[in-house]
């Protein structure tokens, strides 16, 4: 090997860990910015997510006096005439429903008259919760009722009378149902929390429709 040789490879490896040297700082460099920008990034939603309203959901519904009801899924009926499979609990609480051109879902707070199933579970397709009350309830659970929710900015929550019950108080969200034999505040709005407006559970989530 002559002297140009070596001179000439020699200059090739200096060359060579210029350039390692050189994409290491690069890469270091651009951790570096990655790593500001992810902390800013987080900084700022740990100042903004808190104010939003909404929560985060996951499909893990805790343990309650509610029971899960076998899904029947949906679908959307042209009138209330069309045959369709019996729901699979009364009230409903999934399964083929009314849209809005039948005036459906029901506008949300208190209601003196009977919906039809096909009706109610297009609230609950959206996410609303279905507050029912057997027909003929003594006049202080329909009063406790009312008390505890009108007037009290919740909205999204529809009370009504439902003709074929056994129990006193049935709350419904979809796929979901509790069934009550007297008046009970709490166990109420537990079930309001854990089913009130989850995406995960409602397949109209994202189409609230008339409620208002």
């Amino acid at each position: 090997m002559n002297k140009n040789t070596k001179k000439y490879n020699k200059n090739i490896q200096k060359r060579i860990h210029r350039e390692k040297k050189q994409k290491t700082k690069k890469f270091k460099r651009i951790l570096a910015f990655s790593s500001i920008g992810a902390i800013g990034l987080l900084f700022i939603l740990g100042l903004v997510l808190p104010g939003l309203p909404f929560k985060f959901w996951n499909n893990d519904i805790p343990e309650g006096d509610w029971e899960y009801v076998s899904n029947m899924g949906w679908g959307i009926l042209p009138n209330i005439d069309v045959p369709h499979d019996p729901y699979t609990s009364n009230p409903a609480t999934s399964g083929p429903f009314l849209d809005e051109k039948w005036g459906c879902p029901v506008s949300w707070g208190y209601h003196d008259d009977i919906f039809p199933d096909e009706c109610t579970l297009s609230n609950l397709a959206r996410g609303g919760i279905m507050i029912h009350y057997k027909q003929g309830a003594p006049k202080e659970i329909v009063e406790q009722l009312k008390a505890t929710f009108l007037g009290a900015n919740l909205s999204e929550i529809t009370i009504a009378p439902y003709n074929d019950m056994d129990n006193l108080i049935s709350l419904t969200a979809w796929n979901y149902i509790d069934r009550l034999n007297e008046f009970d505040k709490e166990r109420i709005f537990k079930f309001i929390d854990v089913f009130l407006n989850n995406p995960t559970l409602s397949p109209f989530y994202a189409k609230k429709g008339h409620l208002d």
